[in-house]
């Protein structure tokens, strides 16, 4: 078997298209795969008979290629993990390895920033009024590491979010004419709507507590 560049050529903005031949006696296989500028650049392949070995390089490389444009596409419609990126490149048939790579390329080109990306849904949730315990959740089921969560964390903390006031103004939301529920039942229903939110129950009834200070409550 003896294989061939056969031609070089501009695809798209930003890519290579590699035309190969597959030659065994009389039958002929052609080939095209569609690489990075950069890759071809390393590479510095040219036209004539190339190996087995360039030739994997090559297929892999299309392959890394095809999972990085559908991450840019992906990422055209909001920011992600790592770990969610590369299990929707999965999901899009590619495969696990090459997802990974792509992943990889994505954050080295500073396109897929996990950090930031945490930083900016954790702020979404707050400005819900979510509790720590919420938002920490919430990140990892998105597939954000412990690091980034943290990270993320610690940002909300540097940026002056106040869970204990948040969880204030969520049960103060939920008091219907701003008045905590005069009757234990209904007490019981409003802490445990708030601690869905994300906060324990001595986060709410320390809020409530604060609350009681001013406003009706089942002691006044």
């Amino acid at each position: 078997m003896q294989i061939f560049i056969t031609s070089i050529a501009a695809s798209g903005n930003d890519d290579i298209a590699v035309s190969l031949e597959i030659r065994e006696g009389e039958q002929i296989q052609r080939e095209k795969f569609v690489i990075s500028a950069d890759v071809y650049a390393t590479l510095g392949i040219s036209k004539g008979e190339c190996d087995r070995e360039l030739y994997d390089l090559l297929e892999g490389e299309a392959r890394i290629c095809a999972a990085y444009k559908r991450g840019l596409y992906i990422l055209g419609y909001g920011s992600c993990s790592m770990r969610a990126m590369v299990s929707k490149l999965v999901a899009k048939g590619f495969d696990r390895t090459y997802a990974c790579i792509a992943a990889e390329r994505l954050e080295s080109r500073g396109l897929l920033n996990e950090e930031s990306n945490a930083r900016r849904e954790a702020e979404r949730c707050a400005a819900k009024l979510w509790g720590e315990i919420r938002i920490v959740s919430h990140l990892r089921s998105k597939g954000y590491s412990d690091d980034a969560v943290n990270d993320a964390l610690f940002a909300l903390e540097d940026g002056g979010v106040d869970f204990e006031e948040s969880c204030v103004k969520l049960v103060e939301s939920k008091c219907h004419g701003g008045a905590l529920p005069s009757e234990r039942r209904e007490l019981q229903k409003l802490i445990a709507s708030v601690m869905r939110y994300g906060y324990s129950s001595g986060e709410v009834k320390h809020a409530i507590t604060k609350l009681s200070s001013r406003k009706p409550s089942i002691y006044g």
